[in-house]
């Protein structure tokens, strides 16, 4: 597991050099400049930041961990996941401590830990950021921890999401935790009321829009249904790849917001929102989750994350879930290949490469990560776990609501597409607020889609 002495002693270097870096750039605005400083500073010939082999190293010696700092973003997983914890300590004597940040302050503590060396021992870790954090050489590598592991074989697990946590390099600085996939979830009382027949399998996009469109009362007592610009993966990404189009190529450096079938996915979501949805403004102050849980909106596309929580409210058994809409492209009445689309993403474990006992901090992510420890992951609640095979049993963790859509997409029912991402995506924060505009007037949605493109070729030209 251990580098070389010379490279252990080039990358003391680095380290030295990136933390002088480092506090020039204190300032929460400027967190992206930060991390691209430490990247910048670990391309230098014989200087590195401090690697995952190094700090194995270091602290081999070091006193082992009383408490490990471990923390997440969502309060409704916060007592599944301590549970697995305590019964990790109950073998290992080692006691864990799972604290909850918001999303919005979890990553400012995360850079805020990159900045001063004080990172966490073990957090989630997103799509979205990972590859920062990998180039920074701020988390620990597991590639020689994983080789030694019996608990841990990275084909068990669903590819797309190991593939996020692995760098160019092919090292692995997370064990997958989760998978989601996205569901439309729908009010029973209000299509009754309506005399509309519940959504299923032979949904298409438009029949979506129709069905909304009559949900949708004037008076604004009740909306069809709920879509505000901040819901990418659960919203208008799934519409746009239905349609055949896409956010980013392949190769991570174009946008597909110009392209003629996104243009198409987005002036029919644009439909939605004109004659089906809650104004903006309202869909933004009171979110989407809350006015279809208050029974303001009949329908909604929700990721799987939001299970443990909806299921709590008292109006759970009123509720339906079903698979997502269609595209009909080639207008034969039937769903092929392709047409029916959910964007997935998964979540990972990742360890702070300054961990001071990183052998302690990857025994407990082997136990998470294990067949074991994702089964029970599934059994309490949590959410839907990325060891492929195990999530049948979050299914039945309720009998409140049927999520088999959510499995049965994963299994065939739709075609799954890993959440758009890039190293730098800073684009995709852009483009929700760019948005915003053809939210508030759709007869400007094919010109707003341009002009993010427009802004994200640039950004990815970076």
């Amino acid at each position: 597991m251990l580098e070389n002495s010379k490279h252990a002693r080039e990358r003391n270097c680095q380290t030295k050099k990136l933390f002088k870096i480092v506090e020039v750039f204190m300032k929460r605005k400027v967190v992206a400049l930060i991390l691209t400083a430490i990247m910048a500073a670990g391309m230098v010939t014989g200087c590195g930041s401090n690697s995952a082999s190094e700090t194995a190293e270091g602290n081999s010696a070091g006193e082992k961990a009383e408490v490990i700092d471990l923390k997440v973003w969502d309060s409704k997983q916060k007592d599944g996941i301590q549970t697995i914890c305590d019964e990790w300590t109950e073998t290992s004597g080692v006691d864990v401590k799972v604290e909850v940040v918001d999303w919005d302050n979890y990553w400012t503590l995360l850079e805020a830990g990159a900045s001063g060396g004080e990172m966490p021992d073990l957090f989630w870790m997103h799509s979205q950021y990972v590859q920062k954090y990998m180039d920074a050489g701020l988390l620990l590598k597991l590639d020689d921890y994983i080789a030694e592991d019996d608990a841990i074989d990275l084909n068990n697990y669903y590819q797309d999401i190991v593939n996020i946590y692995k760098s160019s390099d092919g090292s692995q600085y997370a064990v997958p935790k989760d998978y989601d996939t996205i569901a439309l979830w729908y009010n029973k009382s209000m299509f009754d009321e309506a005399g509309i027949a519940y959504p299923d399998e032979t949904w298409t996009w438009e029949t979506m829009y129709e069905a909304g469109a009559k949900l949708n009362k004037a008076d604004s007592s009740q909306y069809g249904m709920v879509g505000n610009t901040d819901a990418n993966q659960e919203g208008y990404y799934n519409i746009i790849y239905s349609y055949g189009g896409y956010v980013i190529n392949d190769a991570k450096d174009k946008s597909g917001y110009d392209d003629p079938k996104t243009l198409e996915a987005m002036e029919m979501y644009g439909k939605m929102i004109e004659d089906c949805m809650a104004p903006q403004s309202v869909m933004a102050e009171t979110g989407n989750a809350d006015l279809f849980t208050s029974n303001t909106a009949a329908m909604g596309m929700f990721g799987s994350w939001y299970v443990p929580s909806f299921k709590e409210n008292e109006g759970a058994s009123n509720w339906g879930v079903s698979v997502l809409p269609y595209h009909d492209a080639n207008g034969n009445g039937q769903c092929d290949e392709g047409e029916r689309v959910s964007i997935y993403n998964g979540l990972g474990w990742s360890a702070s490469a300054g961990t001071e006992d990183p052998d302690a901090v990857y025994d407990l992510i082997s136990f998470l990560g294990s067949k074991e420890g994702q089964l029970r992951q599934a059994e309490l609640g949590v959410t839907m776990s990325a060891y492929v095979g195990t999530s049948k049993a979050w299914k039945n963790s309720t009998d409140v609501i049927d999520l088999s859509a959510y499995l049965d997409e994963a299994e065939g029912a739709a075609t799954l597409v890993i959440m758009p991402s890039s190293r730098n995506a800073v684009w995709a924060e852009e483009a929700k607020q760019s948005f915003v505009a053809a939210w508030n007037d759709t007869s400007t949605m094919a010109d707003v889609c341009r002009s993010i493109a427009d802004s994200m070729n640039a950004s990815l030209a970076q």
